[in-house]
């Protein structure tokens, strides 16, 4: 592999990302969590909706983080075309950790629950009225949404292992 001097995003862009990267995966593990407490048959905290508020609380942060720092370059460069899929895929998933979370308050909320955040003891009323047959359609898109976000996640970790181990550029190491 060739050697050349790597550049890193700043400290907080990768914490961000890989804190991201562990939420999603809880939230991915326990995405049959809410249904069973809802059924009672679980009784403690809901990790899937704690990820998923967690993943909305870290959308500010990220964006601040992106525009104060500076992105490191890929050395050596890739194509035009190859730059321009990544950053489509990047607004792909910053996209999703909005969407996605927000779908999940509005389907709690379509039930007609409170949403309750785990480990705080607080419980936000339902703050907009959702009309009839909206729970379906919310709960319907929320795991729509969340599959398409699992694939274009597979797509990003897979074009990353191709940069590292086919193109021998630096575009894995700037993140680790």
């Amino acid at each position: 592999m060739p050697q050349f001097k790597t550049r890193k995003y700043a400290w907080p862009v990768r914490a961000i990302h890989w804190l991201s990267a562990i939420l999603i995966l809880v939230a991915y593990l326990t995405s049959e969590l809410s249904e069973e407490i809802e059924e009672g048959e679980y009784a403690g905290p809901d990790w899937h909706v704690a990820a998923g508020l967690s993943l909305l609380l870290l959308f500010l942060p990220r964006v601040l983080a992106r525009v104060l720092t500076r992105t490191p370059p890929i050395v050596p460069p890739p194509a035009r075309w190859s730059v321009l899929a990544a950053k489509l895929t990047t607004l792909a998933l910053v996209l999703f950790v909005v969407v996605q979370p927000v779908l999940g308050v509005l389907l709690v909320w379509s039930e007609g629950h409170a949403l309750v955040v785990p480990f705080l003891d607080i419980a936000i009323p339902p703050m907009v009225a959702l009309g009839h047959g909206a729970e379906d359609t919310l709960e319907e898109a929320h795991e729509l949404l969340g599959n398409a976000f699992y694939a274009v996640i597979a797509l990003h970790a897979l074009a990353a292992l191709w940069h590292h181990f086919a193109r021998r550029d630096d575009t894995l190491r700037r993140m680790l």
